[in-house]
């Protein structure tokens, strides 16, 4: 299967986001956290996005809010889809000089088993919740 890769256009995607988002009855996110991000498609159909972030130094990267279409979730090609998505955003990171990326992932899902298979350690400690709260203005 051929893969596309394309950046997130918030204006457009944002929405799609978000019912992802709430078929996975996960925590919807402001737009304004998203400093730059990559959507996998294939055959027209959207399959997964994924950010990244960029320390202040730009040797430290964090790729987080990795987000599934629910209506693909069980599709053979997933994890090759995510795979893709993944080693996309690895290379742009190396690419803006990054040396260091880290992921938070939730312990137990594909997700995780798929980090591990691709080369991400954990922790030895527990896992962490993320805790997210607004600032005010």
């Amino acid at each position: 299967m051929s893969y596309q890769i394309r950046p997130v256009d918030l204006t457009v995607d944002y929405p799609t986001l978000l019912k992802w988002w709430e078929g996975h009855k996960a925590l919807a996110m402001p737009v304004y956290v998203f400093p730059q991000g990559w959507i996998v498609s294939a055959a027209g159909v959207d399959i997964a996005m994924n950010f990244l972030y960029l320390d202040v130094g730009g040797k430290f990267a964090v790729m987080e809010w990795l987000t599934t279409n629910p209506a693909v979730a069980y599709s053979k090609t997933l994890v090759t889809a995510i795979k893709t998505l993944i080693d996309y955003v690895e290379d742009v990171a190396k690419a803006q000089g990054c040396r260091f990326i880290v992921s938070f992932v939730a312990p137990g899902t594909g997700e995780e088993r798929l980090m591990k298979k691709i080369g991400y350690e954990t922790s030895a400690g527990p896992s962490h919740r993320l805790y997210a709260k607004p600032l005010p203005v």
